[in-house]
């Protein structure tokens, strides 16, 4: 899943010298941009050449990552989720400077956003500025400039508990990049408050900022600004793919079958016992194979746990669970059944520990043998995203089904009626949207930490994406990217067109 959260405060502040007087209670909280300069000799006092400063602030309200946290949908621990934080140049024709470093700290102290708009003569006084955090409350040193240990009393935290330093940063060669910057040990530590949820601080690099050049401007779009698109953004993601491998079911290795307990349209743990306590955790059931024919009988037991998203996970999913099943072609039954009909019908039954509860009977499963020994050619692939509606509310969580038809099928039943072909199932599929008119990407293909991997289950391949992370009044399209054996080939706007109001 890929998600972002909006910033819900951003200013700057600055010491900046305006007609011989440093404007240290100036505010900008209602600015349109982020301005992080430093100027150098630009003014005097006296001989001495003044150097003036600015530090960007920014907050992100993170409950909409707490709750996915206490609702085991991730675990900020695990390897597969990411943070970001991104910020959009908005260059628009002014000096800017080139090859610099910035720097990103959490904030010790919380600030006041504050309402103040000029830019130009800094003449508007509120909290926050370069004095203050917030109204009566002062920063340790001026500019939020004091720096330490995460139990100090300190502005900005250099180091922690867990994180030996705090500090992160991005190079600019051109000046106009936009800044996209890891904040993932420091986002997780918020969450496990080994951190404060203060913040952060950006800044030019400390040898930057004490060196006898000027840097002016780097410029970045705020909260305030007038284009939605470019408002300072926490990007994140996680790893919430699925697989089962129920559509392809065969012999001799490893296969994993997925179970589904829904009550209702939700998903439920199972219970067991006079005291219905929920099945919970790894290893809590039984996962039994079973078939009945004239040839015999046929029974295995495979352990089965609660599903988590990044094994090994103490962070389960509610109502789902699997068994990774091996059946041996090797065995009697399997091997008189296969002489017959090619194939094996076995029924899916989960069960208590001490195999004498049975929860949950599922469809007969079919385990068949190879039908190719070859790979794919995935040129021959027809790949459509379904089950996509016209029009989103921002904020909604939509699902698509995506079907990929194989054009070698050797057998496909031509009826009078539109149909959905039969799709197959593959491994290693992601999905990227797009903006239909700009090309703009909004969510782009993970295959790294594989956010955007799809999911699939009995019923072919599926995945669920956030509309938060697209600005409302634009249309977008989506495109699949399909990886067999390291060929990696694109499927553009796979779907229909979508609009998020």
């Amino acid at each position: 899943m890929f998600k972002s959260i909006k910033a819900d405060k951003d200013s700057y502040i600055t010491d900046k010298v305006v007609s011989n007087t440093r404007r240290t209670v100036s505010n900008t909280g209602n600015a349109g941009t982020l301005d992080v300069f430093k100027l150098y000799g630009a003014s005097f006092s006296g001989s001495i050449p003044n150097t003036e400063k600015s530090r960007a602030l920014l907050h992100f309200d993170l409950d909409p990552l707490r709750e996915l946290v206490r609702d085991n949908q991730i675990d900020i621990n695990k390897q597969s989720f990411w943070c970001k934080l991104k910020l959009h140049d908005v260059y628009g024709g002014q000096p800017t400077p080139a090859n610099f470093v910035l720097s990103l700290f959490p904030l010790s102290a919380s600030f006041d956003e504050g309402v103040g708009r000029d830019v130009s003569y800094y003449s508007d006084k509120d909290a926050c500025n370069w004095i203050s955090s917030s109204f009566g409350v002062n920063w340790i040193a001026p500019g939020a400039s004091a720096g330490g240990f995460s139990t100090s009393s300190v502005d900005y935290i250099t180091s922690s508990p867990n994180i030996p330093v705090t500090e992160v940063t991005q190079t600019f060669k051109t000046g106009t990049e936009d800044l996209l910057i890891d904040v993932t040990a420091i986002v997780s530590a918020t969450l496990s408050k080994e951190l404060p949820d203060s913040g952060f601080r950006l800044s030019f690099a400390s040898q930057l900022e004490a060196d006898q050049k000027t840097y002016f401007v780097k410029r970045f779009a705020s909260r305030s600004a007038f284009d939605e698109r470019k408002h300072p953004q926490l990007v994140f993601g996680f790893d919430d793919s699925i697989r089962d491998d129920t559509p392809n079911l065969s012999f001799n290795h490893a296969q994993r079958i997925v179970l589904y307990n829904y009550i209702g349209d939700s998903l439920e743990n199972l219970t067991s016992g006079s005291n219905q306590a929920a099945v919970l955790g790894s290893n809590c059931l039984f996962l039994m194979l079973t078939a009945t024919s004239s040839l015999g009988s046929y029974t295995q037991y495979f352990t089965g746990s609660q599903y988590s998203y990044d094994a090994p996970s103490t962070a389960f999913v509610s109502g789902t669970y699997y068994s990774d099943v091996t059946v041996l072609r090797s065995d009697q039954y399997i091997a008189n059944s296969l002489s017959i009909s090619g194939s094996v019908k076995l029924t899916p039954v989960w069960m208590s520990l001490d195999k004498t509860v049975p929860y949950a009977t599922g469809s007969v499963l079919q385990f068949n043998l190879p039908s190719s020994t070859s790979a794919r050619s995935t040129d021959r692939f027809t790949v459509s995203v379904n089950n996509v509606s016209e029009q989103y509310t921002q904020g909604d969580l939509a699902f698509a089904r995506l079907n990929i038809f194989d054009q070698t099928t050797p057998y496909v039943k031509v009826v009078r009626l539109p149909v959905e072909l039969p799709g197959i199932v593959v491994k290693n599929a992601y999905y990227q949207i797009r903006n239909s008119v700009t090309d703009e990407i909004l969510i782009p293909f993970d295959e790294d930490k594989k956010s955007t991997l799809v999911s699939n289950d009995s019923k072919g391949m599926f995945f669920k994406f956030d509309t938060s992370c697209l600005p409302s009044g634009h249309s977008y399209t989506i495109d699949i990217l399909i990886d067999r054996n390291g060929i990696k080939t694109r499927y553009p706007a796979s779907s229909p067109n979508f609009r998020v109001v």
